[in-house]
């Protein structure tokens, strides 16, 4: 598969988010007036919706009952887009040192086109890129979080896949952070070594540095302008451009199934101020 088939299969995806994205809102806003009696002018700000909604959680509100998936990303996604970014680089304690790289390649060899039937698929259902990388990171030994209460589901903090999981909405044994790629990001800006926020254009300038700074088994997010993520990928090897006489990081994915994909010509394809988000899970190999 070339370089314009990935790009054509990715833009129907960073298409597709967008649309689910107004789509969600849309719901919850006719749920919320519907339920509380009050105005639309009200919800006009996402801020608004974000306190309604994050007040309805709380109280375990059944007006939001079975939509408890639409309000998780939505949050998220809400978050990602009014949490203030001080640094482009935001370290934090390594506590990965168990991560195992080879045991995460190995996964991905042996199900980036073969999926494991061991765990449910979102394919052509919304995406199983998220899915995908979250189920790399457990092959390379990276622990489920479980506070204890399966309502919690839809809390970022959570991050798990348990025997038994459906690909149904609402399936508390599997965690939006491990199934949505807003959700993913908020649990994983938290637990890794190294958190990278660079803009495309900068990383297309950078590429060289950039090579240096991932390893194999590394997550990577592409996110639009505002930091919003709609696609997850991992880090799974390095290819020589002899064009560009640089070292390029290739990428695979669910999704768009694939263990080749260079990231260097992908981000070539989106305007500049697009956002790249990684993920180095520890320091060094």
């Amino acid at each position: 598969m070339d370089n314009f088939s990935f790009f054509d299969a990715d833009k129907e995806i960073h298409d597709r988010t967008f649309m689910e994205s107004i789509d969600r809102k849309d719901r919850l806003r006719k749920i919320i007036i519907k339920g509380l009696g009050i105005s639309d002018g009200c919800l006009k700000s996402e801020s608004a919706m974000a306190d309604i909604l994050l007040q309805l959680v709380r109280e375990q509100n059944s007006i939001i009952a079975g939509l408890e998936e639409d309000v998780g990303i939505f949050l998220s996604q809400w978050l990602e887009d009014n949490t203030d970014e001080l640094m482009n680089e935001h370290r934090a304690p390594n506590e990965n040192k168990h991560y195992n790289r080879t045991k995460a390649k190995q996964y991905i060899d042996a199900h980036w086109k073969n999926y494991n039937p061991a765990y449910p698929t979102f394919h052509g259902g919304g995406g199983d890129c998220a899915n995908f990388i979250s189920q790399v990171l457990y092959a390379g030994g990276m622990r489920w979080v479980d506070d204890g209460n399966p309502s919690h589901y839809s809390w970022f903090t959570n991050w798990y896949c348990k025997p038994g999981a459906t690909n149904k909405d609402g399936d508390r044994r599997i965690t939006l952070s491990w199934k949505v790629a807003a959700a993913f990001k908020r649990h994983w800006e938290r637990r890794v070594a190294r958190n990278i926020v660079i803009s495309y254009k900068d990383a297309i300038n950078n590429i060289k540095n950039l090579a240096h700074e991932l390893y194999v088994g590394d997550p990577v997010q592409f996110c639009y302008a505002n930091g919003v993520s709609y696609h997850t990928l991992v880090v799974t090897g390095f290819a020589w451009d002899k064009a560009g006489g640089f070292n390029d990081i290739v990428l695979a994915s669910h999704t768009i199934d694939s263990n080749r994909r260079s990231l260097y010509h992908t981000m070539q394809k989106y305007p500049d101020n697009y956002q790249l988000r990684v993920y180095v899970i520890k320091e060094g190999e």
